[in-house]
Order: structure tokens, then C-alpha cells, then sequence
């Protein structure tokens, strides 16, 4: 019961943060923290970002779950393989479809959808931050496989502190290359944290017997 809980609490909580976005509520501190990033800019810090930035980069997220799914099926873990497309899904249906509900426009230069050619012509508008969701659900799965796999010792401590680092500079990454403001990475967040909270609790439902908590 508790990640159906967590999905209804999770679920409010975006809401309203979308709700409040919308309302400018954030927009001082949005433009404050943007300001503030871009004085800091420079080539050097460009490429640090992007370094992270282009993990969640939708041709790198295709290779990157490929492999994934790959290893899950060498490993015949079916459920994981279904939990991780069901996850993956999820997220980048549901970041899409807010984007073009809410419209709202980027900081910087207007971007548009492209996957290896396909969408090039649709606008890929700032909340959420596609990054944020697309970051917290596939680390954050890989994050949880090796929590539930492995024995925990210093090298997957060490992994698991280098994922959570990877998912927090994909997120705040957007901001500092002016992609992004703070607020459509927060609600990228949110939007992560519920949909991998709400697929664990049906996961849950579905194979009671499995290991997944």
C-alpha cells in the first residue's frame, strides 16, 4: 500500500506545483536563478553540463535502454523488462503530453522534437523538463536494480552515489546551459517520482510475488 499512497501524494503535489507554475508564482526565482547561472557560464562549464545533459538526449536514452533491456533479457528477468518499458513509456507519454497542454516557452532559443528525424517540426515546450524524467527513471531504475541485485559493498555504493550525482546534473544541467528554468526541472522531477511510484504499485499488484517493494 505504500506506493499507492505515495502515488496519490505524489500525484497532488505535481498538480499543484503545475498549477502554481502556471499562476507565475515561481517566476522571480525563475528568473533569478537564470540570471544567476548564466553569469556563470562559460565554455568550460558548457561542457561540463552537457556531459550530463546529453545522457538524457533522446538518440543516447534509445541506445542507453537498449542496453538495458539487453542485460535484462541475458539476465531473464521479464518482469524488470516489462517494469522498465512500462516506466520509460509512461514518462516521455506523459512529459509530451503536458508540454503541448501547457506551452509553456523556454528561456532560451525555441527547441523542437527530434528523433533521429522524426518529430522535427513539433515544438518541445519547457515544462516539464524532459531531462529530469527521462534521467530519474532510467538511472533511478538501474539506481533500484542494483540495490535489489547486488551485495551491498563499496563498489556499489560508489556506483549508486555516482547515479544519484547523474540524475541530479542531468536535471539542474538544463538551467545552466539556459535550456530550462528551475521550476520545469522540479516539476520534471515530480513527474518522475510519480509515475516510478505509480508503476512499482501496479508492479506490486500484478506479481505479489516478486521481489519488487
Amino acid at each position: 500500500m505504500r506506493y499507492k499512497n505515495l502515488s496519490v501524494v505524489l500525484f497532488l503535489l505535481t498538480v499543484i506545483f503545475i498549477l502554481l507554475v502556471q499562476l507565475n508564482i515561481f517566476k522571480e526565482i525563475d528568473l533569478l536563478l537564470n540570471g544567476w547561472s548564466y553569469s556563470l557560464s562559460n565554455p568550460v562549464t558548457d561542457v561540463f553540463w552537457r556531459m550530463f545533459t546529453v545522457l538524457s538526449d533522446t538518440e543516447i536514452l534509445a541506445v542507453l535502454s537498449l542496453l538495458i533491456l539487453v542485460y535484462l533479457f541475458y539476465q531473464k528477468k521479464v518482469i524488470e523488462i516489462i517494469l522498465y518499458l512500462f516506466l520509460m513509456s509512461s514518462g516521455i507519454m506523459i512529459t509530451f503530453v503536458l508540454k503541448i497542454l501547457l506551452q509553456r516557452e523556454r528561456p532560451g532559443d525555441v527547441e523542437y522534437i527530434d528523433f533521429w528525424g522524426l518529430g522535427k517540426d513539433i515544438v518541445s515546450y519547457s515544462l516539464p523538463s524532459g531531462h529530469a524524467v527521462k534521467s530519474l527513471l532510467l538511472f533511478g531504475f538501474v539506481l533500484w536494480f542494483i540495490q535489489q541485485n547486488y551485495h551491498h559493498n563499496r563498489y556499489t555504493l560508489i556506483l549508486s552515489t555516482l547515479l544519484v550525482f547523474i540524475i541530479i546534473f542531468c536535471g539542474i544541467g538544463q538551467m545552466f546551459l539556459n535550456e530550462h528554468y528551475m521550476s520545469d526541472i522540479i516539476g520534471g522531477y515530480l513527474v518522475g517520482f510519480t509515475v516510478f511510484s505509480f508503476s512499482f504499485w501496479l508492479y506490486r499488484v500484478r506479481f505479489p510475488m516478486s521481489y519488487i517493494r
